[in-house]
């Protein structure tokens, strides 16, 4: 008979303890560097600043992955996740300072200037017109073009942008300070209060998620639109959300931290779950193809015949193919792979590799979509181009690390008094 375990934290380290106070200020100074190495190997502000847009891409899509599974555990009230809820739980939290790294984004827009986004000085339709439209005043536009006009203006966006980050911050901050606070108080009655916000918590993240995604990145090219766009930055978001909070419980338990609490039965339901997005996100990229492939509209088609028939990027669309979706869907299809702590390990690394490769093959063909439909393959970049695309990806990735020390500091790693704490260290996979 299964010997039932108590509801006890029993992990010598349940936190990061004076670990964090050395990491922040080392991640600082290597961002900073790797930040600056990369704008002088750019060769200019135009390419770094779509680098530093797919990187910010990136990590936000992580973080509010991460805010996704907080929101759907206490939707679910599920019980087997609760060690693994408090990881999320900070990473949902770094959404707020991420408000900070989206600056250059958001002055670079301000300041009037389109080299991120055509749309700043009225370019709705610059790519696939001989850009009449853009010096017509607004009233003498077709009526879609208006509607464009009115939604895509910088001060717009910035309103738009600073009640994004309003909500995810707010979410955020409720669901991490309740359940810290229920770490002292115990009880079932902020469990309850926290799954009665889940629900309309959800919508507003659906909303918020929806419209972020159409500003960041489809924005690029504004003369292009997808209906199922959102719900591939969502796919993609909540996978590499699920591979770091596998990667970072690997990492801490290696460290000796929550050696206890975090078993082989949670990673084989992460796995399963990265498993089943892998999937989705296979599903939503492939059904948007094939509608736009098959009703053949030049508004439409001229997105996908950029990244799949011009030179240097048709060949990262077959990377994605087979590295985002079909190496993954064989490798954790069986059981021992997801059981196996250093597989997993790997695993996540390299499922996180691919999904920044799926943010960088979303912006950059924009940034080498040069003027007369000549395109700037990826063969055509140099090697100290490239030397500084990883530059800049390292850098943000030392901010986004030093930022989550920060939230996290000498915070419990675990829940401490969950209701459903038991349940969780009981978790079993039949």
């Amino acid at each position: 008979m299964h010997e039932t375990r108590p509801a006890k934290i029993t992990s010598p380290i349940v936190s990061l303890s004076d670990g964090y106070v050395r990491t922040i200020p080392s991640a600082l100074i290597v961002a900073a560097i790797g930040l600056v190495l990369s704008l002088i190997l750019s060769g200019g502000t135009e390419r770094f600043l779509y680098v530093y847009l797919t990187n910010f891409a990136f990590l936000l899509s992580i973080c509010l992955g991460c805010l996704f599974f907080v929101i759907i555990m206490f939707l679910t009230r599920a019980g087997w996740s609760v060690t693994l809820r408090r990881i999320a739980e900070l990473y949902a939290m770094c959404t707020l300072p991420l408000a900070i790294l989206f600056l250059p984004i958001l002055i670079t827009v301000l300041s009037g200037s389109d080299v991120l986004y055509p749309w700043v000085n009225g370019g709705w339709s610059i790519h696939n017109s001989d850009g009449a439209l853009a010096h017509l005043p607004a009233d003498q536009l077709p009526p879609l073009e208006q509607l464009k006009a009115a939604f895509l203006s910088p001060g717009f966006f910035s309103v738009r942008w600073i009640a994004y980050f309003a909500v995810w911050g707010t979410l955020a901050a409720f669901f991490l300070f309740t359940s810290l606070r229920q770490d002292k108080e115990g009880g079932i009655q902020l469990t309850h209060r926290m799954q009665a916000i889940a629900a309309p918590a959800l919508i507003v993240f659906a909303a918020t998620v929806v419209f972020a995604s159409f500003d960041l990145e489809m924005s690029l090219e504004p003369f292009w639109f997808s209906t199922m766009f959102p719900v591939y930055f969502f796919a993609g978001g909540v996978l590499s959300a699920l591979a770091t909070i596998t990667l970072t419980a690997l990492w801490l338990q290696r460290t000796g931290r929550v050696t206890d609490e975090i078993t082989t039965e949670h990673y084989h339901d992460m796995g399963k779950l990265m498993f089943g997005f892998v999937v989705f996100w296979g599903y939503i990229a492939f059904s948007q193809f094939l509608l736009i492939w098959y009703a053949n509209i030049p508004e439409e088609t001229f997105w996908y015949d950029l990244r799949i028939n011009k030179n240097g990027w048709k060949t990262l669309s077959y990377v994605l193919l087979i590295g985002h979706l079909f190496i993954p869907f064989l490798a954790m299809m069986g059981r021992t792979v997801r059981r196996n702590k250093n597989i997993m390990f790997g695993a996540t690394i390299y499922l996180l590799v691919m999904h920044w490769l799926d943010h960088f093959w979303l912006v950059m063909p924009h940034y080498n979509h040069a003027p007369g439909g000549h395109v700037r393959g990826l063969a055509t970049t140099s090697f100290l181009t490239m030397i500084g695309d990883v530059a800049c990806t390292v850098a943000m990735v030392a901010a986004f690390i030093a930022i989550f020390c920060l939230v996290a500091r000498t915070r419990p790693l675990v829940p401490l008094q969950d209701p459903r704490l038991g349940e969780a260290l009981n978790h079993e996979v039949h």
